[in-house]
């Protein structure tokens, strides 16, 4: 379980850019819960990912993972309990090692010894080849490959898979189809619902595409220049529209042209 309590972040503090970025965030997420969150450029969505993920430290309020405070965790402290995948394929892999040598840094994540010694061996390796083979790209068949020989789709499922091998208590997916062309995000997405529903994970996905925020998930917010506000789920999220997400857009001081897509 995901609890925020009462979280502030203000950025340049006493300058003439300063920006609240988080205006009071209270969000939980029980086991199991799918929340897509939605809302402009600069409503917060990255910000509050940042602060979850310990990228950033917040000015107040604190943030607990299944009843732990790790609000003065640093990030590397965090990998046990958090999966992330970001908008950029590159970020979440290391290119010049092989797509195996990845897959077994994913599977020490949280742990001190080294991933090569203990985890490069017969059992493991075909550990990550079954898991691989799910994917349905061939590139179990790849092991050896180094991952900047792939193709950005194939490096985001490789990255979604490292955050996914030893099961998180939160996935985070932070636009993680935002920077590929429609029918590999297409595929990226499908792959993500499916590991996300058989492993039953936990998971906050920020998307500006609104009709994907209305299709996968069970929950849905809305955020607006730092704030939550709109917080949607079960049968009402089903019932939602397109239409009904830019009503309440246009209820905001943000135009949604500028940041959402329709889909």
């Amino acid at each position: 379980m995901l609890k925020i309590s009462n979280v502030f972040k203000t950025f340049n503090i006493g300058t003439i850019n300063e920006k609240r970025a988080l205006n009071d965030i209270n969000l939980t997420l029980n086991d199991g819960d799918f929340v897509t969150v939605i809302g402009g450029n600069g409503a917060g969505k990255s910000t509050l990912q940042n602060v979850i993920s310990g990228t950033i430290t917040p000015d107040y309020g604190k943030v607990e993972i299944n009843g732990i405070d790790i609000t003065k965790f640093p990030e590397y402290k965090r990998a046990e309990f958090i999966g992330r995948v970001f908008q950029d394929p590159m970020l979440g892999t290391a290119s010049d090692m092989w797509i195996e040598e990845n897959l077994a840094l994913a599977y020490k994540r949280g742990e001190n010894r080294s991933p090569f010694k203990w985890m490069i061996n017969n059992e493991n390796v075909n550990l990550f080849k079954n898991s691989l083979a799910k994917l349905g790209l061939g590139l179990e068949d790849r092991m050896k490959s180094k991952v900047k020989l792939l193709s950005g789709g194939q490096r985001q499922a490789i990255t979604l898979l490292m955050a996914t091998i030893r099961k998180p208590d939160l996935l985070m997916l932070d636009e993680h189809t935002a920077a590929l062309d429609p029918k590999t995000a297409n595929l990226v997405l499908t792959l993500t619902n499916e590991i996300i529903e058989q492993n039953n994970l936990t998971t906050l996905m920020i998307t500006h595409n609104m009709k994907d925020a209305l299709s996968y998930g069970n929950r849905l917010i809305m955020m607006d220049q730092g704030k939550i506000i709109y917080d949607v789920s079960g049968e009402d999220k089903k019932k939602l529209t397109v239409e009904d997400l830019l009503k309440k857009f246009n209820q905001t001081k943000d135009a949604p042209s500028d940041a959402m897509i329709l889909g």
